[in-house]
């Protein structure tokens, strides 16, 4: 699932400081704008029709969702499915939210895939400071979506100040992504909510607590070493690549050298961060410092299949926070966490 903001997302995303990539509009984001921001990408249900022998014909009894105000469709829908506008995440749920007293502000307001998805994102008070580096703010994000892959959902995420580096919790902690049950039920569904940002912001306390253990946790490079190993797997061989190839098929070796070469370069540069960024000087040699190592090289140099500037990369990594997978700082997490 891989989502990414478009220069239609970015025209109409809002942001109270200017995000690490850099788009959208900046300012102090209240309750009303916030409410307002959604109406630009409201969507109804529409017949389905397709052109045959150019001529146009409607496919009976089968609706996509349609955007009212400019020319894109996103699902198809059954007749029994329930709409539910962006819009909803402020009307009934932000405001109700922001009362419990654990919101500091509202962070950012945006879409992503052409208003298909929508998020709203709600800072925590009691940012996690780590002496000697930097500051961790936390984020409870609300998204809905009207793609049929993302529902009705609430995933916590962080930013280290000092980097701009952003991920999910839910590297350190899997109950970080709460999918809304009670749909079609508007009171249980703010009750759900209420419930699940209370629950975000004990584990905000508990990941303050796991992030200082880590930063204090030495990690030597040998350890490194064989964390990349884990990661991006043993240095290719011939002899291995003539042990793993389908039977009746001999490896050529032009793609021989270009995983070598492959494999050489996301090691550089995976070193690169873990040695040499000045943003993790002060967790340098540490559990975090590695993580975070890992998670800036994801965020900013992992070459990714259709992305070919770093425009295009910053917008797909700011959905990716949000709603899609950090595959590798996931399971970087996983074995520093174990270990």
């Amino acid at each position: 699932m891989s989502h990414r903001m478009t220069s239609l997302d970015a025209k109409h995303a809002l942001y109270s400081v200017t995000p690490w990539h850099r788009l959208g509009n900046v300012g102090h984001i209240n309750w009303e704008e916030a409410r307002d921001a959604f109406d630009w990408c409201e969507v109804v249900r529409h017949p389905l029709h397709i052109e045959h022998d150019e001529v146009g014909v409607i496919l009976e009894g089968r609706d996509v969702l349609k955007m009212v105000n400019y020319p894109y469709a996103f699902a198809e829908v059954s007749p029994k499915y329930q709409i539910v506008q962006h819009r909803f995440m402020i009307d009934d749920l932000t405001g109700l939210l922001i009362d419990t007293g654990l919101v500091e502000s509202i962070e950012s307001v945006g879409t992503y895939d052409n208003g298909g998805v929508g998020y709203v994102s709600l800072k925590f008070k009691d940012e996690i400071n780590i002496p000697g580096w930097s500051k961790v703010e936390s984020m409870f994000n609300i998204g809905n979506g009207h793609d049929k892959k993302v529902p009705l959902i609430a995933t916590q995420s962080a930013t280290a100040v000092v980097c701009a580096n952003t991920f999910k919790w839910n590297v350190l902690d899997k109950n970080a992504v709460f999918k809304f049950k009670k749909m079609g039920d508007p009171q249980g569904m703010m009750q759900e909510a209420v419930e699940e940002l209370c629950a975000g912001y004990e584990r905000h306390t508990q990941y303050a607590a796991q992030i200082e253990r880590m930063a204090n946790q030495e990690f030597v490079d040998e350890e490194w070493d064989k964390l990349i190993v884990d990661l991006i797997g043993q240095h290719p061989s011939w002899e291995r690549a003539m042990t793993d190839v389908v039977v009746g098929k001999r490896p050529s070796m032009q793609s021989y050298y270009n995983q070598r070469t492959r494999w050489a370069n996301t090691r550089q540069a995976l070193n690169k961060r873990f040695h040499e960024d000045e943003d993790i000087t002060g967790v340098r040699n540490t559990k975090w410092g590695a993580l975070m190592a890992v998670q800036a090289w994801e965020q900013k140099d992992k070459h990714l299949k259709g992305i070919s500037n770093s425009r295009d990369r910053t917008r797909r990594h700011q959905a990716n926070v949000m709603f899609g997978k950090l595959p590798m700082t996931e399971k970087a997490a996983k074995i520093l966490v174990a270990n």
